[in-house]
């Protein structure tokens, strides 16, 4: 059995940047990385077994000044939205400069992990391993969820997890039922690929193009111009900004948003509204009901398909967690910070959480407070269990209440939370 301060499950942006963080401060520390390579979602796979999520046209939409990790930034010949490939590159690159490959376990999935005799006890498809720390950084992109409506489609239907090439639209008469990134995405290459392109929506969305004022990538300017500004004010002239770029999605055929903008969360796409504009994709109320080819819209109307794409997310699953300690929807109030079980302090999530900006450095700031509360210079506040119930009641009333936003976070909120903390808890060490 091999022993260590920290285990990590998973070697994608957040298992990196928290194995980077470990190891700098000379935290014994290695990260369990079921695929042969770095990157999570990021690293491209085909197959019915596939982890990914990627697709061969997936497109950041973060842009790379708003997206680095803090000490490596991407090359300055990079494209401002950066393709699947450079984004896996960029991972890779940062896994040799700061030496993290040779602490990396490739090809061995978690099974099973438990407590016992005060450690955590890590069972593999390979090996065992002993932590008094056991990190989570498996992600939550990975376990489709469909929803189920009265009746049966014949045709070709499948989650967009398992959407990997546009050929597989070749021809094809389609309907995309959802419209995060992701359902945005395969609508427009549908518009390239399909016959014709149908997109079911149940509400209004606000939809922010990549760029703005002066061509500008547009985090990049909020990140400049709003981001030192109350929060409600700076929601506020986003929305504002959003409506005088592109106008009122009733413009486009749309629902009016029934919320305000970063309620949910945000769908970043320059293509979406111009091909529906030209009639490229045509928007479809929310299923009523399936009958083979034929599927029926809540206001009474229906449409015929070859291939039905499901974009409508995914769920959180740790199964490899013993139940009461694997976070669910009902749970999520016992992470403090979105870091820290509060029911078994040796356990952390890294990435547990879906920013309206980039994840990866915001999971940088987590790995460095988790790297801060093993050395023990950062303690858990003694009113940690109030703080969290009152954060989630906040919450509630700021984000859409449905699982797929229950992780949302503010960027510039939770990033200047967690480099207080950082800096208050700063420890008295000398590290590489």
């Amino acid at each position: 059995m091999y022993h260590y301060s920290a285990v990590i499950i998973g070697a994608g942006p957040s298992g990196l940047a928290t194995l980077r963080h470990l190891r700098r401060y000379h935290i014994p520390a290695i990260a369990i990385e079921k695929r042969h390579d770095v990157g999570g979602v990021w690293l491209y796979e085909e197959g019915p077994q596939r982890h990914s999520s990627a697709y061969k046209t997936l497109v950041t939409i973060t842009s790379k000044s708003r997206s680095a990790f803090s000490d490596f930034p991407f090359p300055p010949e990079a494209p401002d939205y950066l393709p699947y490939t450079e984004v896996q590159k960029y991972f890779r690159r940062y896994a040799e400069h700061f030496g993290l490959l040779e602490h990396i376990r490739f090809g061995e999935e978690v099974q099973a992990a438990r407590r016992e005799n005060a450690h955590w006890v890590i069972q593999t498809n390979k090996n065992t391993y002993e932590a008094s720390y056991l990190i989570v950084a498996s992600g939550h992109h990975w376990k489709p969820f469909l929803p189920t409506y009265p009746g049966t489609f014949t045709g070709e239907s499948y989650h967009s997890h398992d959407y990997t090439d546009p050929y597989q639209l070749k021809g094809r008469r389609l309907l995309v039922v959802g419209a995060g990134n992701s359902g945005a995405d395969i609508a427009v290459d549908g518009v390239r690929f399909a016959q014709s392109v149908d997109l079911s929506i149940r509400r209004g969305y606000h939809i922010l193009p990549k760029f703005g004022f002066f061509g500008e990538a547009t985090d990049a300017l909020y990140h400049k111009l709003l981001s030192p500004m109350p929060l409600k004010l700076r929601h506020y002239l986003a929305g504002l900004t959003v409506r005088f770029l592109t106008g009122s999605p009733t413009r486009y055929g749309m629902p009016k948003p029934d919320h305000p903008i970063f309620y949910t969360h945000p769908l970043v796409n320059s293509e979406l509204l111009y091909h529906i504009r030209h009639g490229k994709v045509r928007l479809r109320p929310g299923i009523h009901h399936l009958d083979g080819q034929k599927v029926y819209f809540t206001d009474g109307t229906y449409g015929e398909y070859d291939t039905l794409i499901w974009a409508t997310g995914y769920e959180m699953a740790f199964p490899f967690l013993p139940a009461h300690l694997a976070p669910t929807e009902n749970r999520l109030i016992r992470l403090y910070l979105h870091i820290f079980h509060l029911d078994e302090p040796t356990l952390t999530f890294v990435g547990l959480i879906q920013p309206n900006g980039c994840l990866w450095n915001l999971s940088e700031l987590q790995g460095q407070l988790i790297a801060h509360f093993i050395l023990g210079s950062y303690r858990l506040p003694a009113h940690a269990e109030a703080e969290a119930a009152r954060y989630w009641q906040e919450h509630q009333r700021r984000y859409a209440h449905s699982p797929r936003h229950l992780l949302e976070v503010d960027w510039h909120e939770y990033y200047r939370l967690l480099r207080k903390l950082i800096r208050q808890s700063q420890p008295r060490l000398a590290y590489a």
